[in-house]
């Protein structure tokens, strides 16, 4: 389930979709192709109809009855409890009329999001079931060979070395690490619930910011976002007063509601967007700059889309960067707790022998 804030300001829990977010973001990069190539949009999601499964029937005939009663596409997508950032593509590119390239470009993004977060769990998995099983070697180490062990040096009276000592300091440490984990991740589970979930959009932005190395990619997506839709409603004959307006009225986001609301104030007492954008610790330390020279030359639009396709690269750059130190760092792991049971098992014997 997700959350999501009403209009009274208070989260509420919204159905899981059937689609899962890869399949959300390939339905709707679909949707933008046919779109472009002539298709009217109820056709076009019925055509989609037959390549998807039979479980989301029922989606797609409520979306064709949707789309017949009068509704637009973002609220028909909302209804089929899609993810809220990938309706927001649909209900700004509704806005400027450049539907299709919402589509295509969320889709996109979005696919390629999830396929590198799919890339960071199978990574993972290896190292936690690795994890779990070296747990197991030690508690057999420890309940059969480490009691052995302390017997024969105690009756051949030898002194125990260092290395025996590490094992019977491990063999209590290491039986409390899964419970501590388990209470870590209660505890920010009903933080999340209890504390974070009911705090403002916009100091929950700022705690999120100051998360070591999520934060740096959460700007760069926030910024990344708001300069590519900022864009589009530009270049499709809106004011900036007018699409800063459409930003705030956005229900799927709270956060640019609420943002946007204190841009568009200061845009009525005659700041400029350069200053505005300069006093918000949400986005990237360029756009100022990018807005000021828009402005100043009079193409704000075509200099937010380019900006904005920076952005985006250089995300794509910087978890490819972290891809490529996480898999040798994960291999090293592995080793290194391999070796370890290895020196577990052999180096107490050798001590003994030595002692003998």
């Amino acid at each position: 389930m997700w959350i999501h804030m009403n209009l009274n300001g208070w989260y509420t829990m919204k159905a899981k979709s059937k689609w899962r977010i890869k399949e959300q973001a390939v339905f709707i990069s679909k949707l933008g192709e046919l779109l472009s190539h002539g298709y009217p949009l109820a056709e076009a999601i019925h055509f989609l109809e037959f390549q998807e499964s039979k479980k989301k029937a029922e989606d797609f005939t409520q979306a064709i009855q949707d789309l017949r009663n009068g509704h637009p596409l973002h609220q028909v997508l909302t209804h089929l409890n899609f993810h809220p950032q990938l309706v927001s593509y649909i209900f700004y590119g509704e806005q400027c009329g450049d539907l299709n390239r919402a589509l295509i470009e969320g889709g996109r993004y979005w696919k390629k999001r999830t396929e590198d977060l799919d890339k960071v769990k199978k990574l993972m998995v290896y190292p936690i079931f690795l994890f779990f099983f070296v747990n197991i070697v030690f508690y057999i180490l420890q309940s059969v060979l480490l009691p052995k062990f302390q017997t024969i040096f105690f009756t051949m009276d030898v002194e125990q070395n260092i290395i025996l000592k590490l094992l019977v300091a491990s063999s209590v440490i290491l039986p409390v690490i899964p419970f501590i984990l388990l209470a870590l991740l209660l505890f920010f589970f009903l933080l999340k619930q209890f504390w974070f979930n009911k705090l403002c959009p916009l100091r929950q932005r700022r705690i999120l910011l100051n998360i070591p190395l999520a934060g740096t990619f959460i700007k760069l997506y926030e910024t990344y976002f708001f300069a590519s839709q900022f864009s589009g409603l530009l270049s499709g004959g809106l004011s900036i007063n007018e699409s800063i307006k459409l930003f705030s009225i956005n229900q799927q986001q709270p956060f640019y509601q609420k943002l946007c609301s204190i841009i568009k104030d200061d845009l009525i007492e005659g700041r400029s967007l350069e200053m505005i954008f300069q006093e918000l610790p949400y986005f990237d330390r360029n756009l100022p700059l990018i807005a000021a020279n828009g402005q100043k030359y009079g193409r704000l639009d075509s200099e937010l889309l380019h900006y904005s396709r920076f952005l985006l690269e250089k995300i794509e750059e910087r978890m490819n960067s972290i891809l490529k130190i996480i898999q040798p760092l994960m291999f090293s792991l592995i080793g290194l707790l391999i070796v370890s049971i290895y020196l577990a098992v052999l180096l107490p014997m050798f001590s003994l022998l030595e002692g003998i």
